[in-house]
């Protein structure tokens, strides 16, 4: 391989990344008995941080081109959605509903999704379909798979329209699982036949804690390796915040059709974030592509082992941009580590962005207070020393108390106003500050800006 010009040799690279992983996994069983902080047993929630399912599934359609969402539910429940994606998002969010009522709860919506799914092919043509159900359906049991199967049957017509289904009840935990079931639902319906391998190309998994810009540094780091980045879900060009001339009740932007059925010819795929590796191990069961699990891009030694992995799957050196990205972020570092060190971080968010931002946080030298997840993650994937716990922003509010920054979604103002703590805006939804979805928090670049904004956060 080639010598990068830098100081990292590149012949060390694939040893350090699997030095660093063997330590990473020893880490993470020692930490791993670190306890979590005592969360106040009751019987209600108060102020809740967990989004549904369902929205998830709606981010997650949101990245492909040419796709009708359709939540097979009640019409309140899609305008909730909406309005909760459009006001973080700013942008218009086309989805549908089978506008269940009533009597659909007692007698079932089986011929509801039908009907929905056969309306919206007629009348929007779109390229995909992708059904998405509710607590009141799955309580129900309304089999989205036959509903389907017979509609196929009943209209020939139909049978060529690929429709995903993905199974998103209230009650399988928040937002984030709700994405990862659709991805998953997207991998395993449209990436389900085998295409001829293309020796540069990688797919990219991303999670649903990655804003459109996030997703657009990922596909730039990839690209600067000479790799084709494929990406599914892709909201770097769907939700990006370009000017559109007419809203269309179809998806525009996100990866094509085309693109996704390329992704099992993929040299290699990379899930970002814990709750994805299911989707990369599905891809990787399916095809044989192999797969790689990235817990976070944020941090220096989080971005150090990605960019030595693509380093030798392209066979290239780092490039001097990201040499460059690297050297300032260690100048911001030492710039400011004595402002950023032993600083108490309360954070409440989704679990794959609480563990990104917590790990990178306590790298620095700083001290996680509080970490509540929305919903509970995958023991191994905590780093070690960070003190998770499932929570809500009412529990924030209890054990947040004597933090130097709160870290959470706007809804946690609630919390950050009564004990006079700053507020940094993260996750979803972000509805009182501006530019959340351009926010850039991934790489080197990203980090020393995540960095910058936590030190002006607490400036104030």
């Amino acid at each position: 391989m080639m010598q990068p010009r830098s100081s990292v040799n590149a012949d060390l690279a694939m040893d350090n990344v699997v030095a660093k992983a063997a330590n990473a996994t020893e880490d993470v069983k020692a930490g791993s008995a670190s306890a979590a902080p005592a969360v106040t047993p009751r019987s209600y929630t108060g102020n809740p941080q967990k989004n549904s399912p369902a929205l998830g599934a709606t981010l997650a359609y949101m990245g492909v081109d040419g796709l009708l969402a359709l939540l097979h539910g009640s019409q309140g429940c899609s305008t909730f959605i909406r309005l909760q994606l459009s006001r973080h998002f700013k942008e218009p969010v086309p989805l549908n509903s089978t506008a269940l009522l009533e009597e659909t709860a007692i007698f079932g919506g089986w011929e509801h999704l039908k009907k929905g799914i056969a309306k919206a092919a007629d009348k929007f043509k779109p390229r995909i379909i992708g059904v998405m159900s509710s607590g009141l359906t799955e309580t129900f049991g309304d089999d989205m798979g036959s509903a389907w199967s017979t509609l196929r049957q009943e209209r020939p017509d139909l049978s060529g329209l690929p429709v995903v289904l993905a199974k998103t009840p209230d009650y399988i935990g928040s937002l984030q699982e709700g994405y990862q079931r659709t991805a998953l639902a997207l991998v395993e319906t449209l990436a389900k036949d085998s295409a001829p391998q293309e020796a540069k190309t990688i797919a990219l998994l991303p999670g649903a804690h990655l804003t459109p810009a996030d997703v657009e540094e990922l596909k730039d780091m990839v690209s600067l390796f000479g790799l084709t980045p494929l990406v599914l879900p892709d909201i770097s060009t769907s939700l990006d915040g370009h000017s559109e001339i007419d809203p269309a009740p179809v998806v525009q932007g996100g990866i094509t059709l085309e693109e996704i059925r390329r992704i099992p010819g993929s040299v290699a795929a990379f899930s970002f974030g814990p709750s994805m590796a299911v989707v990369g191990e599905a891809l990787q069961r399916m095809h044989g592509v192999p797969h790689l699990a990235v817990h976070s891009l944020t941090g220096l030694d989080a971005v150090d082992l990605f960019v030595l992995t693509l380093c030798q799957i392209s066979g290239r050196p780092i490039p001097e941009r990201l040499l460059r990205q690297r050297s300032r972020l260690l100048d911001t570092l030492a710039d400011y580590h004595d402002q950023i060190g032993q600083k108490k971080i309360a954070l409440a968010l989704e679990s794959d962005l609480l563990l990104s931002l917590a790990g990178c946080l306590a790298e620095f030298g700083a001290v996680i207070q509080t970490a509540l997840a929305a919903s509970a993650p995958e023991p191994s994937a905590v780093p070690p020393g960070i003190p998770v716990a499932v929570g809500d922003l009412e529990h924030l509010e209890e054990m947040a108390a004597g933090s130097h920054l709160i870290i959470a979604n706007s809804n946690a103002r609630q919390a950050a106003l009564p004990l006079k703590i700053p507020h940094l805006r993260a996750g979803l939804p972000v509805f009182d500050r501006a530019g959340m979805p351009q926010t850039v928090w991934i790489g080197y670049r990203g980090t020393q800006r995540f960095l910058i904004d936590c030190l002006n956060a607490m400036a104030v």
